[in-house]
């Protein structure tokens, strides 16, 4: 199946929208709101309203049908009543339009005889004529570089991380919480029922990307399983591939049938699936954010030695027991480094921990830079954690976070000056406060291209995961 094909979704030049009103407040629901999302994505081609009773909406033209429209259409998407969708596809088919997004549900998901059928017609009428279908009962594409989106409020700055997912919720979702965690996408893909372009087909596409350099799948069930395995062993070979499977158990594979219409499979089957293909596996959005921050920003380390600069005995104790839980090693620094680390303390290094994990408890705020700056040279060490604490300074004296903030700073310039990976760990905030630090502290880092975790299990998980791909890497 010709690669080329996909192109005119996600390098349209021209975009029909089927089922847009001129009523004052459509554009609430819809064909209107699919409009809206293409006008303030900045799509840069030609947009068609379509609607039988014409008219006009945000000062484009409404076309009575897709045969009044001037050219073919690359991209026609599809918001109209489920009796009318046949007949639009035809008449797709007879304007030589390429590719159709079929929002509109009430097919194969629904259970139901009347939607089966209507489901095998849509599936024949794409192999017959070439037209390519994405869904129905989905929310279709975004692709901020082609302007094209199903959400507001979503970046139009483009990324490097593609997203596969046969949920709309999920897309939406993992879009605006990767966002604040510094993550843009190339091109995110919600394909519902997939009754012509599936799994196997995106995630073909997104492997000889140039603009993706990590895919990650949300998947409930597959279509046609030796291509899918086929697919994805050409595709491992080329990208890392992160994937959330959903319905695991017996209640999931139910909740699978009537969301999509798939099925599911035995969870040891996807066991074996993601060992035999070298497939990170997660089990949340969470966690399929965090790899996703992982993957698409830090280098390939040469080894699992973290160091840590952690705030507080108790935070640093945990910290090393987190990282030694998922397979890290802080190792213990020697006596010339604890000299070193020490000789940048007001006091010596007196009440200081020095040793690895480093906490710099009181003069965190005097000594930032140097040592970890210092520890990121360290020649022991592959990486560094940096542990960001809002909760304990809380209301600790006049502009403390203040303070914090340019104790990130330091962090980052730190993290320039050296050649070594640094992340940070910038936990939930408690407060109203804490929530404009925490937020100020992530944009800084988000900005220098530093990945930061929610919390430092989820930062030590990710690396390790992070660590293992690439020694098994094929």
């Amino acid at each position: 199946m010709s690669q080329n094909n996909l192109d005119y979704i996600f390098k349209a030049k021209s975009v029909a929208v089927v089922g847009v009103s001129n009523k004052p407040g459509a554009t609430a629901l819809g064909g209107g709101l699919y409009l809206q999302h293409l006008l303030n994505c900045g799509f840069a081609g030609n947009i068609y309203p379509v609607n039988p009773k014409g008219g006009e909406v945000s000062n484009l033209k409404i076309y009575t049908s897709l045969k009044e429209i001037p050219e073919p259409v690359d991209f026609v998407i599809c918001c109209i009543a489920l009796k009318f969708v046949i007949p639009l596809i035809e008449e797709c088919i007879a304007t030589n339009a390429k590719a159709l997004h079929i929002y509109t549900a009430g097919f194969s998901e629904y259970g139901t005889e009347e939607g089966k059928v209507l489901e095998e017609k849509m599936s024949s009428l794409a192999r017959e004529s070439g037209l390519r279908i994405i869904g129905p009962n989905c929310l279709g594409v975004y692709c901020p570089e082609a302007g094209l989106a199903f959400d507001n409020d979503v970046p139009t700055d483009s990324g490097t991380v593609g997203f596969v997912t046969q949920s709309g919720g999920n897309a939406t979702t993992l879009i605006r919480e990767a966002s604040i965690r510094g993550i843009r996408f190339s091109k995110v893909v919600s394909y519902g029922n997939g009754c012509d372009v599936n799994e196997s087909d995106l995630i073909e596409y997104l492997s000889h990307d140039p603009d993706t350099d990590v895919i990650t799948v949300y998947i409930e069930g597959v279509k046609d399983g030796a291509r899918f395995c086929e697919v994805l062993r050409e595709a491992t070979k080329k990208k890392p591939i992160i994937m959330l499977k959903g319905g695991i158990g017996e209640a999931g594979a139910r909740a699978v049938v009537s969301h999509t219409g798939s099925l599911a499979g035995s969870d040891q089957v996807w066991s074996a699936l993601f060992k035999q293909f070298g497939i990170v596996r997660v089990h949340s959005l969470e966690e399929l954010i965090d790899m996703a921050t992982t993957f698409a920003h830090l280098p390939k380390l040469s080894g699992n030695n973290v160091g840590l600069l952690c705030t507080g005995g108790g935070a640093s104790v945990l910290a090393t027991d987190i990282c030694s839980t998922q397979g890290l090693d802080v190792p213990r620094f020697p006596k010339e480094m604890r000299d070193t680390l020490a000789s940048f303390s007001m006091r010596g290094g007196v009440g200081l921990c020095l040793g690895n994990p480093v906490d710099l408890s009181g003069e965190v705020w005097s000594m930032t830079y140097d040592c970890a700056k210092t520890m990121l040279e360290y020649p022991g060490i592959d990486i560094m954690i940096s542990q960001v604490t809002l909760s304990v300074y809380r209301n600790f004296f006049d502009g403390i976070y203040d303070r914090i903030i340019n104790s990130v700073d330091e962090l980052i310039r730190a993290t320039k000056d050296s050649q070594k990976p640094n992340v940070l760990v910038v936990p939930m905030p408690i407060s109203d406060e804490t929530y404009r630090v925490a937020t100020e502290c992530r944009r800084k880092c988000h900005d220098a291209g530093i990945p930061v975790y929610n919390s430092l299990t989820s930062a030590a998980k990710s690396i390790a995961a992070f660590i293992d791909y690439h020694d098994n890497e094929k």
